[in-house]
């Protein structure tokens, strides 16, 4: 018989018990993923300008509600005066400001002023630096510049990652009229990173007065550099577009210029979400220019992003709450916490009376930088109700299915659809159906889940039939595979989920455990799901049910899809 050492045995249980809590958790067997960070980048427009209608007085509300929505870890501003900073202070009690003015080095001027999350970060050292080529001489101006400008720096430990490198995070606002100075100023900023952050991650935001054919960005986002900065707009979006202006004029539709607002990040982040943020109210924005937001995952230590598929199903009851609350933010911050890649909405409002005429697809898009596609069901409540598809990508070719219902009672059941989307992931083209089957009769369900079943099996075999269109070519040609994602209303072992049980995997590979997501004040039964066709390459690894109990009458479930190589 082995004898174990009581401490070695000690430290065997409280391995396994952290193993078992960590598996409970996730419900499937998934840790929590490595904690996101959310960056903004926003000049606001310095708060004594003569902006009539657009003067600081009157906006400065807006431009903190703009900021509240993204929810940023990381805010750098420019333009910013002492008395701007000490406005967005007081309405962000949870965030720290780092700010001096570039006149004085104190109150003098306009501020690159950075803030982060308190309860997320802690400082490790701080500073300035003047954009001259005396940068550490106080309110110098540098080369052809009109002004004097100043960069931010701090750097932070991240206290949900207490053993990561430090983050190294840089803001600056270069000169409108110097081109020979934006130049030297952006060489400046690289030179400034490598010497303070040799051992950091770096996370640069700022307003650079040039866009990315002029020659500041290719020096700040060298290539050839031996540590690269990456520009984490165009890591999200290749190919440049005619609508990526960044300076708005207060003017919604301003949108055909330059991209000058930059978000900048070291190879230390996979960019999962990088966005021009065009809110507005009545077609006015919050400041002259738009926001810029990037959303960052860490890589692992051997530098290396996660190569999975996360996908959410999320029934979110038109936005209303199991306390009777109507709250769109809510549903947002879930889905935004969930890190996931796809998301499927069920239950969703367009324009209905009950939910105050929100486009709620279009909210959720600007809430949460995804893309957002929606498929109408029914009309209802003097607007649209069906479901929508968030994507992390641009979403391609879209159709809606409508799925069998039974006539003679056409007037009083809710008419069912398949929303069938096309996108182009990371890992490859995946075809994407959101669907919410009957909720009161089970043939009935049965039946829609057949017509579901053939729709994949007839564009498997490319054959088309008048009651199961297969989608366009171009939308199932060279696909990894098929998610299916939404609320079928019944539970594992029901007749409906039989029906997928041949060309579908319903269980995730790790464990057949079932995942209770409704009611979601007190689970006690699976009607939500993530499946994904046998043929294909993509294998449901994981499902866990999400914690957020309130928001909605259902919980949302995240399912962790792999590549079969």
């Amino acid at each position: 018989m082995m004898v174990i050492h009581s401490t070695f045995r000690y430290w065997l249980i409280y391995t396994f018990l952290i193993s078992w809590f960590c598996l409970g958790l996730t419900s499937m067997g998934r840790c929590e993923a490595p904690a996101l960070v959310r960056v903004m980048s926003f000049n606001i427009r310095y708060g004594t300008a003569n902006d009539g209608i657009n003067r600081w007085e009157l906006r400065k509300e807006f431009l903190v509600d703009t900021i509240r929505d993204f929810d940023p870890d990381l805010l750098g501003t420019q333009e910013t005066l002492a008395s701007q900073r000490d406005y967005l202070a007081d309405a962000m009690k949870s965030y720290a400001v780092v700010a001096a003015g570039r006149d004085d080095g104190k109150q003098a001027g306009e501020m690159a002023a950075l803030y982060y999350r308190k309860d997320r970060f802690e400082a490790i050292d701080e500073g300035h630096f003047w954009l001259s080529e005396t940068p550490e001489k106080v309110g110098s101006k540098g080369w052809d510049a009109a002004l004097p400008r100043i960069a931010t720096w701090v750097k932070l430990k991240d206290l949900r990652s207490p053993e990561a490198k430090p983050i190294l995070f840089v803001n600056a606002h270069l000169d409108h009229k110097g081109q020979e100075a934006r130049v030297q100023s952006a060489k400046l900023i690289r030179v400034k990173l490598q010497e303070l952050g040799s051992e950091a991650r770096w996370i640069v935001t700022g307003d650079f007065n040039a866009s990315p054919s002029d020659e500041p960005y290719r020096a700040l986002f060298d290539p050839a550099a031996e540590r690269k900065l990456l520009d984490t707009f165009r890591i999200m979006h290749p190919v440049q577009g005619p609508d990526e202006g960044t300076f708005s004029s207060f003017q919604a539709n301003q949108t055909s210029g330059a991209r000058i607002d930059w978000i900048g990040c070291s190879e230390d982040f996979q960019v999962r979400l990088s966005r021009i943020d065009r809110t507005n109210r009545q077609g006015r924005t919050a400041s002259d220019h738009f926001a810029v937001t990037a959303v960052l995952r860490p890589t692992s230590a051997s530098g290396q992003s996660d190569p999975s598929l996360r996908v959410l199903s999320y029934n979110i009851h038109h936005g209303e709450g199991t306390d009777g609350v109507l709250s769109l933010s809510r549903i947002a911050k879930v889905i935004r916490d969930s890190d996931a890649d796809l998301v499927a909405l069920q239950e969703v409002d367009q324009g209905c009376g009950r939910s105050q005429g929100t486009l709620q697809t279009q909210e959720l898009e600007r809430l949460t930088g995804y893309y957002a596609a929606f498929g109408k069901a029914i009309d209802f409540d003097g607007g649209e109700y069906g479901q929508a598809i968030l994507s992390r990508w641009p979403i391609g070719e879209l159709q809606i299915h409508k799925l069998p219902n039974e006539v003679a009672e056409q007037q009083k059941r809710e008419q069912r659809i398949a929303l069938d989307v096309s996108v182009r992931t990371d890992l490859g083209p995946v075809r994407v159906l959101g669907t919410h089957l009957d909720h009161s009769k089970e043939s009935l369900r049965q039946e829609q889940a057949r017509w579901i079943d053939r729709l994949l099996a007839d564009a498997l075999a490319g054959q088309t039939s008048p009651t199961s269109p297969t989608s366009p070519p171009s939308q199932n040609a060279a696909a990894i595979g098929t998610v299916l994602a939404g609320d079928l209303n019944d539970t594992p072992s029901s007749a409906t989920l039989r029906v997928f049980a041949e060309r579908w995997q319903i269980d995730p590979r790790k464990t057949s455990a079932s995942v209770a997501s409704y009611p979601s004040e007190s689970p006690k039964t699976r009607i939500d799901y993530v499946i994904a066709d046998q043929a294909g390459r993509l294998v449901v690894e994981s499902v866990e049910v999400l914690s957020e109990s309130v928001a909605s009458d259902h919980r949302a479930i995240l399912a962790t899809l792999r590549v079969d190589r």
